[in-house]
């Protein structure tokens, strides 16, 4: 009797896997990796049961479901963790949520397994396959980015500890400086050394990098660049007439554009009407070119966030050679014409010449986020207060004035949509698509 009711208990306990469909006949929506599922199979069991080499099923199709195969995959107790890791090859059409599905992992456990921060996979790489129900690693927040800045040789210095210290090798520092020989690395140069920062990883683009528009927000006819920076190869930066610090002479903005090879480029702000010397600060791939009283600038990190500072340079806060930390490119202009999204009617002292509160064809640079920018110039005539409500109109937060009257002026694609009529001290661009070195003051 005993071995008579083990054996009941024994068929009750396998009926059900005995019951169990041996076919099944595909239905719309249905896939491989579905179906799969549902039998308590692998992807790859299924294709074998069948003689499936691709993926590829269509409704009405009748699938072999392998009973045996399906008692072995699901057992009574979890397994011991394999002992040796499993690896694929990608072949040609592979892509990252066919490879999980095929193994019956997500897409993120096998980017974490991976490392990979993306979805890109090319023919012939190998990827580990995880245990199935591991979790996906936390997404990263940051990245590390190769930046360069300058710094002063110490008396008591070598080129090797500065080497050392930077973990490049003494010729590399000499290459990145261009000289000719390492006996010229001698205390008191300037030098340009690389350093690996983490930065945060900018959100997704929303758009093109940069487009240009023409708008009449408020009834006044407007030329408009919009800027996305978040991505990576953006680069705003001041050009320069001369392309260096000979402040002798200005140019147009059409002449600007057409040596730059800037997508975009606005006016600067303000200078002196002879010597063309800008009244600010300006920092430039992390070098500080020039200082003044200007309060307000709009200050650019390295990794594109950008935002309207308070300038310390013109009180004399903190020594010239701190200020603008963490900069790639700072413009001080002004006044702010617009603070969290509010028109400002009170102005700061450094702004007191006359011509500057009369109606005038105006430029101006705001941001919408600390991602987007925008350059705005118009041939209207109009007062500070108008200019801050057109900014307002398009979505602007915080917006300076630039220089107006005939320095107005904006070029797209290297050709003027607006000129200025008298040359310049120096110009805003905008880069796209730049691959260049990228700095920090």
């Amino acid at each position: 009797m005993p071995s008579r009711h083990l054996f009941l208990i024994f068929l009750l306990l396998l009926g059900p896997a005995l019951a169990a469909p041996s076919k099944v006949t595909v239905r719309s929506g249905d896939t491989l990796f579905k179906i799969a599922t549902r039998a308590g199979l692998s992807v790859a069991q299924l294709k074998a049961a069948n003689g499936l080499k691709g993926d590829t099923i269509r409704p009405g199709q009748v699938l072999k479901l392998s009973r045996v195969t399906a008692v072995v995959a699901i057992p009574a107790r979890a397994p011991a963790a394999a002992s040796t890791a499993v690896t694929y090859t990608v072949q040609r059409g592979d892509f990252l949520s066919k490879i999980a599905g095929r193994y019956g992992v997500s897409v993120g456990a096998l980017q974490a397994a991976n490392r990979l921060s993306g979805t890109l996979i090319t023919p012939g790489q190998r990827l580990k396959i995880p245990a199935r129900g591991a979790a996906p690693a936390p997404r990263p927040t940051t990245e590390v980015r190769t930046l360069f800045t300058y710094i002063y040789m110490k008396r008591t210095e070598t080129p090797t500890i500065i080497a050392r210290r930077y973990r490049i090798n003494v010729d590399k520092l000499r290459r990145i400086n261009n000289l000719g020989s390492a006996r010229y690395i001698v205390p008191g140069i300037k030098l340009l050394v690389p350093s690996h920062v983490p930065v945060p990883i900018p959100p997704r683009p929303q758009g093109r990098a940069a487009t240009y528009k023409q708008l009449r927000p408020l009834n006044i006819p407007v030329q408009v660049v919009n800027v996305d920076l978040r991505w990576r190869d953006v680069l705003v930066a001041p050009v320069l007439p001369g392309g260096g610090l000979n402040f002798g002479s200005g140019a147009r903005v059409g002449q600007l554009a057409r040596i730059s090879g800037a997508q975009a480029i606005i006016n600067g702000s303000y200078f002196h009407p002879h010597s063309f010397a800008p009244a600010g600060d300006i920092v430039m791939q992390g070098r500080m070119l020039t200082w003044g009283r200007i309060p307000q600038a709009l200050a650019i990190t390295p990794d594109n966030r950008a935002a309207i500072r308070a300038s310390t340079t013109g009180l004399l806060q903190i020594p010239l050679n701190s200020a603008w930390q963490g900069m790639e490119t700072v413009i001080a202009t002004g006044p702010r014409i617009l603070a969290g999204g509010r028109v400002q009617y009170r102005y700061s002292n450094a702004f007191r010449d006359p011509a500057l509160f009369g109606r005038a064809a105006r430029s101006a640079i705001g941001l919408i986020s600390n991602r987007d920018l925008v350059m705005v110039s118009t041939r209207s005539r109009l007062t500070i207060t108008e200019m801050a409500k057109v900014m307002s109109r398009l979505g602007i937060q915080d917006a300076l004035l630039l220089d107006g009257g005939s320095s107005t002026g904006l070029a797209w694609n290297g050709k003027p949509v607006l000129d200025s009529v008298r040359k310049v001290s120096y110009g805003i661009g905008v880069f796209t698509g730049y691959t260049g070195r990228r700095y920090i003051r």
